[in-house]
């Protein structure tokens, strides 16, 4: 008798483990497919350059890896896919992971660069006290713009490690510059909170 109920109760618990993983996967990819659409559209360009919007509309013909997140600064019209790397298709698509830093879900210093006269160009009109969202699949951050930088190209003590959860943007700088650009701006901003599955915390 007693083999039978912790059957049936090994049976219970894989059966409800697996209900809450079908579950877990169809919002997955509900939401997978509704980033997806939203990532679809073009984005607002009017501030671009002419080489920079030829190369997005080149890249969207190439096979590139799916984006994990989407960047968001409501306040300043910037709504960007985030790619796990800074190639240049994913740059000319997008914004892209620094190498090394770390992912929102870890605690760390998140680097994420964009090109000064593409996606990232707006920045230039960012100032601190703004919040920026960065959503991924599963979960949503909010960041709270802390500080904004110029430093020198081969500056990179704002992308190092950090005890406490962080976003950095980067991106060249001055934003209208012929050739390569001496220096970069950068955006840093402070985790205030995070929600994951529609639950804040």
């Amino acid at each position: 008798m007693l083999a039978a109920f912790a059957f049936a109760g090994l049976y219970g618990w894989t059966a409800a483990d697996s209900h809450w993983g079908r579950l877990q996967g169809l919002t997955q990819l509900q939401q997978q497919a509704a980033l997806a659409v939203e990532l679809a559209r073009l984005p607002e360009h009017s501030s671009w350059s002419g080489s920079r919007w030829k190369a997005f509309l080149d890249g969207r013909s190439q096979a590139a890896g799916a984006p994990w997140g989407v960047l968001t600064v409501a306040q300043i019209g910037l709504e960007v896919p985030v790619f796990s790397d800074t190639s240049t298709l994913h740059l000319n698509r997008g914004a892209g992971l620094i190498e090394g830093t770390a992912y929102p879900s870890e605690v760390g210093n998140v680097g994420i660069a964009g090109h000064r006269d593409g996606f990232f160009r707006v920045l230039r009109d960012i100032r601190v006290g703004q919040e920026i969202e960065l959503r991924t699949i599963t979960s949503r951050y909010t960041y709270r713009v802390a500080s904004v930088a110029i430093v020198d190209a081969a500056d990179a003590r704002l992308l190092q490690a950090t005890a406490a959860p962080v976003i950095t943007l980067v991106t060249c700088y001055p934003f209208y510059f012929v050739g390569s650009a001496p220096q970069r701006f950068v955006v840093r901003g402070i985790l205030i909170s995070s929600a994951d599955s529609g639950r804040s915390s």
